[in-house]
């Protein structure tokens, strides 16, 4: 992130001016007023299990044996949600950077602009191809009572989805539309980060927060899984669960410490340390160097989220070592650039399931199963 910052910086200094494009997806959603084995020491699994470790095995252990899976129908009925892998897109709702801004990138610096190269179809297209997990970027606007999504102020705002009212109104039709869907994540970074040579954009403040959680309450709230129902880590079943949603703060410090006050009445998760109250989901970006604690959180009750691929490596390289390494950490949600194959870069790199969710790997029953249609 500090590159990219020097990256836009050096960018405004060149004399780098808002692309046409851009201006006008930054103009037309202002107009709609109704809108991370890690570096750190690796901690070895404590001899003494935890409560909630605990309550994961006497959940296995209570299951009942289910003959025949592969005759059965539908999903395992006492299937929690805590015991299934999914795919999602990594800033779901980006289309391409403007060409003006690639021409002046290309120029300064390539290996950045390689790092950006990918883009998204509508959030609902993602949905049919089976994502269960969406990230969206969102920036604060205090004079319209609303958010706008996209990727860098003002430079690189290209969206499928002007504001988070729009995206979470199209979330929610196609819910409406797919009423039998496995949970949904929808993850959030909260965009306040000011960069050389372009405008500053509103910090995230309670007020901010506040506003943020009113529309997530008004577009989807009877639909939520809420933090305070899942405290100490007791994830409902997959059967209680179809055409809900999980809502994601994908922030630490300040504003992460500013959103977990009052974590009872929040609709979004966050990523509260290990042993905080609030902690249930974990942010962990790395599956191979963090493969050993990934699997220690998913093994302890927490879900996880990780990424299969970053800034288009995997996918120019058509390396699937980190998104073999994602699927088989057990990690729950894992987070990619192409759920489509990468063939722009002359290979069929893909991160997909034969269906929208499966057995964890790590802490499903061995009789396990889900349906397909999930």
């Amino acid at each position: 992130m500090r590159s990219l910052l020097l990256i836009w910086g050096s960018l405004a200094l060149l004399g780098c001016q808002p692309c046409p494009q851009s201006t006008q997806s930054t103009q037309s959603a202002q107009s709609a007023k109704s809108e991370q084995r890690a570096q750190s020491a690796h901690i070895e699994k404590p001899n003494a299990l935890t409560d909630a470790e605990e309550r994961l095995q006497t959940q296995a252990q209570e299951r009942p044996s289910i003959p025949t899976p592969e005759l059965a129908a539908g999903n395992s009925p006492s299937l929690y949600i805590n015991q299934i892998q999914f795919v999602g897109s990594h800033n779901s709702y980006k289309q391409a950077m403007p060409d003006s801004f690639v021409k002046q990138l290309l120029q300064l610096n390539p290996k950045i602009l390689k790092s950006l190269e990918y883009e998204h179809g509508p959030v609902a297209e993602q949905l049919d191809h089976g994502l269960r997990k969406l990230e969206l970027d969102v920036f604060y606007v205090a004079d319209e009572n609303q958010f706008l999504v996209g990727h860098v102020q003002q430079i690189d705002m290209n969206s499928n989805c002007a504001t988070l009212r729009i995206c979470l109104t199209q979330v929610s039709e196609w819910s409406k539309n797919n009423p039998s869907h496995a949970p949904i994540w929808i993850s959030f970074n909260a965009k306040d980060e000011e960069i050389l040579g372009l405008p500053d954009p509103e910090t995230f403040t309670p007020t901010a927060f506040a506003l943020m959680d009113s529309i997530i309450e008004e577009v989807l709230g009877d639909q939520l899984i809420r933090p305070v129902e899942v405290a100490g880590l007791n994830w409902p079943l997959l059967s209680d669960t179809t055409g809900k949603f999980i809502m994601i703060l994908d922030e630490g410090g300040v504003k992460r410490d500013m959103y977990y006050q009052g974590w009872q009445q929040r609709p979004m998760f966050t990523s509260a340390p290990e042993g905080h109250p609030a902690a249930a989901i974990m942010i962990i970006n790395d599956p191979i160097k963090q493969f050993d604690e990934i699997q220690r959180l998913v093994t302890a009750g927490y879900m996880v989220r990780t990424r299969a691929d970053a800034d288009t490596q995997e996918a120019r390289d058509n390396d699937t070592r980190r998104r073999d390494a994602a699927f088989a950490s057990g990690a729950q949600a894992i987070s990619t650039d192409y759920y489509q194959p990468a063939t722009r870069f002359g290979n069929d790199y893909r991160v997909i399931l034969p269906q929208a969710i499966r057995c964890n790997p790590v802490t499903a029953p061995v009789d396990c199963r889900v349906a397909g249609s999930n």
